[in-house]
């Protein structure tokens, strides 16, 4: 095969038994055409190589070929806690992260982004919507080719250092967007209701928009949270506020849900993605109507920490953008796609009782197209369509779990896994190709990430 990319004067097409535009049926012995970053033609082959006789043909046999995953809401810096803090709630699991990253310094960091970002190509995740908080994760994910939003995290409780806790952030951005390469923007991520005050939050919002950027946070994922919200109770107003030195700080109960806590202080917008939205209402489902909020739903990290269950359908009937994510390895341990598809249409037609509650396609649709309107993208990415960048996955459907192909959105949700990604290509540039990254050296990756590992376990 050869290697294709960055040759603005070259197309080569893609072909493969089956091709998902996405925004378009699927599409039987299809092709894509790519021209340097950008996606050429799609359609049949027979179509596409008469159109572009000149071009070079790669044929993928056994293949479906569709645009690369978008994952709305990563942490790529922690994969080195994967399998580390597992069969623990919530709260007690995030009292323990937070001491388990105290004994972390910049290269540990460094190292453990590296393995999470290899994890993403080679399981055909090309954007992500990366939370941040060492500042490893942009250089990593630049130096790999990878495509993405990176939101800073931001935490502060203590609003007499409102202003301070500012500049700092905005000096620290005004280093990131310099840092950033052309594929990745910076965004504001202050971290939860539990841990950034409703000064901050105003504050925040209100930097946001003065700059341009997107922000996201994290929103009603848990009991523990609503009821910190709620009543000034529980484990995360004081375990967790004891834990970090803010046990001196006062907090007022707002007797209102987490959701409807962030309404009232501005921070809604059409540039917010919210992460979770587990323990919401049908009155918070309208007010992030209402503000046009993007939702990142992370099914397999709100099972595994006993969070519940988001109301997905109520999301889709409201007409809210929708993508998925896997959240951290730290809580779900794997970065896969397939797994977060798979996970979404059992849980959903299990606890509604009802078939029809999520197709296999809005579960593809979600994880593609889905994410990249949740991350305001979708100009970019998210389905192949032509003046699109060339965001291309392939799957090999050759296995038994794969085969015979029917319908290759079932196919993808219910048979295939990430170990079946033999492909990944971003803005024309393969990072992935016949199961070697291009781009990252694994072994030595892995072997300092075990060093890590052996460190927190140490």
């Amino acid at each position: 095969m050869s290697e294709t990319g960055g040759e603005s004067s070259k197309t080569t097409i893609y072909r493969a038994d089956w091709v998902l535009p996405i925004t378009e049926p699927p599409i039987a012995d299809g092709a894509v055409a790519v021209r340097g970053d950008t996606i050429e033609r799609v359609g049949t082959y027979d179509d596409v190589s008469r159109a572009l006789p000149e071009a070079e043909t790669v044929a993928f046999h056994h293949t479906i070929l569709l645009p690369g995953f978008v994952n709305c809401h990563s942490h790529v810096e922690y994969a080195v806690f994967r399998g580390i803090l597992d069969n623990r709630n919530f709260s007690p699991w995030i009292l323990d992260f937070i001491e388990l990253k105290k004994g972390l310094q910049l290269d540990d960091y460094r190292a453990s982004s590296r393995l999470g970002v290899a994890e993403c190509i080679s399981s055909g995740i090309t954007t992500l919507g990366e939370s941040m908080y060492s500042g490893t994760s942009l250089d990593v994910l630049n130096d790999a080719g990878l495509r993405g939003r990176v939101y800073q995290e931001v935490f502060g409780m203590d609003d007499e250092r409102l202003d301070d806790t500012l500049r700092e952030y905005a000096d620290l951005l005004d280093e990131l967007e310099e840092r950033a390469g052309k594929l990745l923007e910076v965004g504001i991520f202050p971290h939860a209701t539990y841990t950034v005050s409703p000064k901050l939050y105003q504050a925040l919002g209100e930097l946001a928009a003065e700059r341009g950027m997107k922000i996201a946070t994290h929103l009603a994922e848990s009991g523990a949270e609503s009821k910190y919200i709620k009543s000034g109770t529980g484990m995360l107003a004081l375990d967790l506020r004891e834990k970090v030195g803010w046990d001196s700080i006062s907090h007022e109960p707002f007797g209102v849900s987490p959701v409807k806590y962030l309404q009232q202080w501005g921070v809604f917008s059409p540039d917010m993605l919210a992460v979770h939205c587990v323990r919401v209402s049908t009155k918070d489902v309208a007010i992030l109507a209402k503000y046009d909020v993007a939702v990142a739903h992370c099914p397999k990290s709100n099972a595994k920490l006993a969070c519940g269950i988001a109301p997905l359908p109520a999301f889709m009937e409201a007409g809210l953008r929708v993508g998925l994510g896997t959240d951290s390895p730290a809580s779900s341990n794997i970065m896969d796609m397939f797994g977060e598809m798979r996970t979404a249409i059992f849980l959903h037609r299990g606890v509604n009782r009802d078939a029809d509650v999520l197709s296999t396609e809005d579960c593809v649709r979600m994880a593609t197209i889905g994410g990249a309107r949740a991350l305001s993208m979708e100009d970019q990415v998210g389905s192949l369509e032509p003046g699109k960048q060339a965001d291309i996955i392939a799957v090999d459907m050759e296995h038994s779990h794969m085969t015979p192909i029917n319908d290759p959105y079932a196919a993808l949700v219910y048979g295939a896994n990430q170990e079946d990604v033999f492909f990944t290509m971003v803005a024309g540039r393969p990072l992935y190709e016949r199961k070697v990254l291009k781009t990252l050296d694994f072994e030595k990756i892995n072997a300092e990430a075990l060093a890590v590992k052996e460190k927190l376990q140490g």
